[in-house]
């Protein structure tokens, strides 16, 4: 599956790349690519890939074909991802690009960004940061206490004038096969989707607020919140913490990882014991 991941700057793209790409992958991806090239001109991009398992032989033909036709249409392309195959496939695409390509591990998500940033026209990253927010994330859960994270998150950017974006992570029960291999179901995959995207719609439609735009996006709630901070080039990421008790060692795990590898401010509000 292949998702593309919120971005507001200039001529930079990014997606979110999962499990094995097939030929309706692409019939899917391909024509909003093109897309983006004819409205923006040539284009930086960015794919983070999570339990990448490469392609069938309709999708490689696919890529191998897009790549051909827009050779010169790409600035930068970054490959995030953790695996030899990623970076195999890093070095063997980059003969056929007139532009730069290159490989990140998961880690150096943040130098990714930075690298695309670097090439993007009207970004001056000699300038001084900002004294106040200007796009603050709040990850939630749609358990009883994200209202009060957004309606924290929505005070804060009123008195600043700054923007708020809201993200869940929808993150799948994976099996193993024979060989085990990874492997999602299906069912399970849009019903959880699906699920998350009408509570995100209820929650932007209760809040009514033109500062607020909402994203599920498919993964781990950690790999999920420091993804969308640097697409979104967040400046403060809010999450919930809860008191005592086996939830909070469960998300407390997922704040404490987000604090130690998020290179913009966190806060963590404590959200007390769930009724």
């Amino acid at each position: 599956m292949i998702r593309q991941i919120p971005v507001h700057e200039g001529n930079i793209v990014a997606y979110r790349v999962t499990g094995r790409l097939t030929h309706a992958d692409y019939q899917a991806f391909l024509p909003e690519l093109e897309k983006l090239i004819q409205e923006r001109g040539r284009l930086s991009v960015l794919f983070e890939l999570h339990n990448f398992r490469g392609w069938d032989l309709a999708a490689a033909w696919d890529d191998f074909r897009f790549m051909n036709e827009h050779v010169d249409d790409f600035e930068r392309i970054a490959v995030v991802g953790s695996n030899r195959l990623e970076r195999w496939m890093t070095a063997i695409a980059s003969p056929f690009m007139s532009g730069e390509i290159r490989f990140f591990e998961d880690l150096q998500l943040g130098h990714a960004w930075d690298w695309l940033r670097e090439s993007a026209e009207g970004i001056d990253r000699t300038e001084p940061e900002p004294d106040s927010y200007r796009n603050i994330l709040v990850a939630i859960d749609f358990t009883s206490h994200s209202d009060r994270l957004v309606l924290r998150a929505l005070q804060l950017a009123s008195a600043l004038d700054a923007r708020v974006h809201l993200v869940h992570a929808v993150d799948y029960p994976i099996y193993y096969d024979e060989a085990y291999d990874p492997v999602v179901a299906i069912d399970a995959e849009r019903e959880l989707e699906s699920l998350a995207k009408d509570h995100m719609h209820a929650l932007l439609e209760r809040m009514d607020s033109r500062r607020l735009s909402g994203e599920t996006v498919p993964g781990s709630a950690k790999g999920v919140i420091l993804s969308q901070a640097e697409a979104l080039n967040a400046d403060l990421v809010i999450m919930g913490k809860h008191s005592q008790g086996a939830l909070n060692r469960l998300l407390g795990s997922t704040t404490n990882g987000v604090m130690h590898h998020a290179r913009c401010e966190v806060l963590s509000i404590p959200l007390g014991e769930m009724a």
